[in-house]
């Protein structure tokens, strides 16, 4: 997940996309991360969400709270994923 970080000093009263002048939207999300070697999420990760194009912004804060997450808690639960391969399908 390739998401914008929003700086302190912008104005966060337009709350426009960047990419497509979308108004952004308080929402908590599940971000991808990856942590010592392995992926992990993160669930309820405050972010700002484009409601048209659906571009996803980070605050500061949320990078902090990420951060925290991993390094300083259990996680709540572990979930098993299917991993596929593109070119072996090919």
């Amino acid at each position: 997940m390739n998401g914008k970080q929003i700086g302190k000093r912008e104005n966060m009263n337009d709350q426009l996309c960047r990419l497509c002048d979308g108004h952004l939207q308080n929402q908590k999300i599940t971000r991808l991360e990856r942590f010592d070697g392995h992926w992990v999420l993160v669930e309820n990760v405050p972010a700002l969400v484009c409601e048209q194009c659906g571009e996803i912004y980070y605050t500061p804060q949320a990078h902090d709270l990420v951060l925290d997450a991993v390094t300083s808690k259990q996680p709540t639960r572990t979930e098993q994923i299917e991993v596929y391969d593109a070119e072996e399908s090919a």
